[in-house]
């Protein structure tokens, strides 16, 4: 399991960090992403973003597939996006991976 912590799904699944690789943890994530502006606070507030979409369609429902809610503000994301972009090219240099 390469995320942070063992899924409710698969309990008795240890995590790469749990087993001594704790470079190894990663994790598929998906955010919206909009211009900066009054219409994306106000949408936050309508929809209720920042705690997952709730109603019909609700990524929550996915968890069966090894997905889980975040949620966060604007500049949470933000930041979250800097430090993955920071990561993965420093992980594939270190790696010595190349095109091929």
């Amino acid at each position: 399991m390469t995320s942070e912590k063992r899924l409710p799904g698969l309990p008795d699944v240890p995590t790469m960090a749990e087993l001594g690789y704790p470079q190894a943890t990663i994790s598929n994530w998906l955010g919206l992403l909009a211009p900066k502006g009054p219409r994306v606070h106000r949408h936050e507030a309508e929809r209720g973003l920042q705690q997952g979409a709730g109603g019909a369609g609700d990524p929550r429902e996915d968890r069966g597939a090894g997905n889980e809610i975040g949620g966060g503000t604007p500049q949470e994301f933000g930041e979250f996006i800097a430090r993955e972009a920071d990561r993965w090219p420093r992980l594939v240099k270190a790696a010595g991976i190349k095109v091929e």
